[in-house]
């Protein structure tokens, strides 16, 4: 039996500067460094994190360590007193709940709601807003099923750490729009 292999043929110079050109005119670019209209910045912690309905010391909050991490990759300074950073992020609740959606038959919950929240404010040291309070919500659902419990649990885990980092990624967006109170 003949097998007929046939190559794509290479893509031309004219087709590669028209895609180019489209990719640009959408306003598509890569992501650089961010820029943000301050060079320091004091991190007030949550005082609480709550998981349902049990809290636990706000250290454990992990969007916070998301943040100053993606401030301080891009040139920001951390300071340890509010009197000496240009304002402070004060992260006031970092909220996780997690729901059943529906059952089995049985009784047994199939699929669950994810809720991962965080309310802040930017301050500078007077007490005078740099915007307004912000309050960042996300939701995931996903399903159970007892024969997968390991790979379920793992998927959970994965889907809780990436609402972390979304969270992190809607505050560094939110930060480089931060103005000066007038």
């Amino acid at each position: 039996m003949k097998v007929n292999h046939r190559r794509t043929p290479p893509l031309s110079l004219a087709t590669a500067i028209i895609a180019s050109a489209l990719l640009s005119a959408c306003g598509f670019q890569l992501r650089g460094a961010a820029t943000y209209p301050f060079s320091s910045v004091f991190v007030q912690r949550p005082t609480t994190f709550g998981v349902g309905t049990a809290n636990v010391a706000g250290t454990v909050a992990p969007v916070v360590p998301d943040v100053i991490s993606g401030l301080t990759s891009n040139g920001v300074q951390i300071k340890t007193k509010i009197e000496d950073a240009d304002f402070a992020i004060r992260f006031l609740q970092v909220f996780f709940d997690k729901r059943v959606l529906s059952l089995s038959g049985g009784g047994r919950a199939r699929e669950f709601e994810l809720e991962y929240r965080v309310r802040y404010e930017f301050v500078d040291a007077k007490g005078r807003a740099w915007g307004e309070p912000g309050e960042i919500t996300i939701r995931r659902d996903f399903s159970f099923a007892e024969s997968q419990a390991l790979a379920k649990e793992g998927e959970e885990r994965q889907l809780i750490r990436d609402m972390q980092l979304d969270a992190a990624a809607q505050i560094l967006r939110r930060l480089q729009a931060v103005k000066k109170p007038g």
